[in-house]
């Protein structure tokens, strides 16, 4: 690998089983650690963080005062000083050592845009179970992230100088900027005013690549019809609804957008 390569999103949940079972049966993940919290507050050993092989999926519980939906993603780099160094260019950026129960992730990161994200480093001891492990390759896996912003230019010079992640020529003539760790991509679309969410900045949604999308719709129709409860949230609904999907379809990578049962907004790459 490179420097840094993209290796957990995390999302909170206000029920992990339904979810989780959308980005099993949709996208076959598999789960890689034990234990979390629940919505009782308590340990419960039987749910824990899903992967496509490469990316961990952290389903955390949601709980009073937390906002549901996309909360951060998260590097594993090979120095977490040199990427402290490397920040010093950026001294709005703000930086802290990462909660003691995390099992990735050293330290937390507040990208210029506000983006929160975890860094781990190959090799400290919090890093534990399939975290560990080499992993797999399989035909659906998470493939962007996407980080909207006021000034793009400008945060993907960040990604590039803090973790050497790699533009990816677009021709994109919305504005839209792509930075890439090899594997993984962060789209990072400029803010609008057509909408309140498009104009806030940060996480905006996700992105996975699939071996067809004839099949991927084959698959969520069967989901639907088996376990109604764990069914894609339709978007284009109310006042604000087909906006959204305007603005999700406007992703540049993206070719087909949809959302979790939670309402996570994704899109899917063929």
């Amino acid at each position: 690998m490179g420097f840094a390569r993209i290796r957990h999103i995390a999302i909170y949940t206000e029920n992990y089983d339904r979810t989780a079972r959308f980005y099993r049966d949709i996208f076959g993940m598999k789960q890689i650690t034990t234990g979390m919290t629940d919505e009782k507050g308590e340990y419960n050993p039987n749910r824990g963080h899903l992967s496509d092989g490469v990316m961990g999926l952290a389903l955390l519980q949601r709980h009073a005062g937390i906002r549901s939906g996309l909360d951060h993603f998260g590097f594993e780099v090979e120095s977490g000083q040199t990427v402290m160094e490397r920040l010093k260019k950026y001294p709005e950026v703000r930086v802290t050592s990462s909660l003691e129960h995390v099992p990735f992730a050293v330290m937390r990161i507040q990208d210029p845009a506000g983006t929160h994200m975890d860094v781990s480093q190959q090799g400290v001891a919090k890093v534990r179970e399939g975290y560990l492990e080499k992993g797999w390759e399989q035909p659906r896996h998470l493939h962007h992230v996407a980080i909207r912003t006021a000034k793009p230019a400008y945060l993907a010079q960040f990604y590039q100088d803090v973790f050497e992640l790699r533009p990816v020529e677009s021709g994109d003539a919305s504005g839209q900027v792509c930075v890439s760790d090899g594997k993984v991509s962060i789209v990072i679309m400029p803010t609008e005013n057509k909408s309140y969410r498009s104009m806030t900045e940060g996480l905006d949604h996700i992105g996975f690549k699939v071996d067809a999308l004839r099949k991927a719709d084959d698959d969520l129709r069967s989901l639907a019809s088996h376990h109604p409860e764990s069914k894609p949230k339709q978007i284009d609904l109310g006042r604000f609804g087909p906006t959204t999907l305007a603005e999700i379809d406007a992703c540049m990578l993206g070719r087909r957008s949809l959302a979790d049962p939670d309402g996570v907004l994704m899109d899917l790459v063929e």
